[in-house]
């Protein structure tokens, strides 16, 4: 299986993907570090500075994170997954054999370490222009290293329905980053109608990313002394409970169609 695993990776070291990753997880965090000390005005207080550092690492999760992040690894998912089909290597796996379900499994391997790098990665740099631009007083960096981590872990799992969909429609890599800016707008769209809209704000954590961004702001609230924020914000919140059972149920019904829709492509 490590095997499988490091030849995903070979795959993509010819594609130059990792100085990509780099690059952009470098220049989102200066965006969110640099509009949080644009706000930051004359208040010195600790616990004001404290916030700003807090502000830039939740508006890394949430924007940095759960909108960008899914597109990426929709686009890396494509093109672990076509390169067989493009290359017609799919014969000689057989003869190895490798079975459908490893190879499956270690092409998401492939996609969760990288999820993980980027979520980490994000994570550094936001701390480092921190401290380089003095936006803030950087605290609690164990849990929010930590955070970080298993942020990463959940947005990869909230990613697989479209990569379920980039497997069962097989199309060329223009149509699956199309796909994967979808599911980002769709995101979007629905994050805006339940803001306009309240009476809907039961629907909204049925989604997965927009479930997994609620219950990481809700962690993030918890460790914050001030919470400036109205009753029915809290009504977005959902439990453990509730995003474990949302996130599984995704993963488990992602495995079972990627699958099955895999299998008809190496018939």
């Amino acid at each position: 299986m490590l095997n499988l695993i490091a030849g995903e990776f070979a795959k993509l070291k010819r594609k130059k993907i990792v100085p990509f990753i780099v690059l952009l997880s470098l220049l989102f965090p200066l965006l969110v570090v640099y509009s949080s000390k644009m706000g930051m005005g004359n208040d010195t207080s600790v616990e004001f500075l404290k916030g700003r550092f807090d502000l830039s690492y939740t508006m890394m999760l949430g924007y940095g994170l759960v909108f960008l992040e899914p597109c990426l690894l929709g686009i890396l998912a494509s093109m672990l997954f076509f390169m067989e089909r493009d290359n017609d290597t799919f014969k000689n796996l057989c003869v190895i054999p490798v079975t459908t379900s490893r190879l499956i499994a270690a092409k998401l391997s492939a996609v969760l370490i990288y999820g993980i790098f980027y979520t980490l990665c994000n994570f550094t740099f936001m701390t480092f222009f921190t401290w380089i631009l003095n936006a803030g007083i950087i605290y609690d960096i164990g849990f929010k290293l930590a955070f970080s981590f298993i942020f990463g872990i959940g947005i990869t799992i909230a990613t697989l329905p479209v990569i379920v969909f980039i497997i069962y429609f097989n199309k060329s890599y223009l149509i699956s980053t199309l796909l994967s800016f979808f599911y980002a707008i769709l995101n979007w769209s629905v994050l805006s109608i339940v803001e306009i809209n309240l009476s809907l704000v039961k629907i909204i954590n049925l989604f997965p990313t927009l479930c997994l961004m609620n219950w990481s702001s809700k962690k993030m609230l918890d460790r914050m002394a001030d919470r400036h924020l109205l009753p029915e914000a809290y009504l977005l919140f959902p439990s453990d409970i509730w995003a474990f059972v949302v996130l599984g149920i995704t993963l488990v019904l992602s495995l079972l169609l990627m699958l099955n829709f895999y299998k008809k492509w190496t018939r």
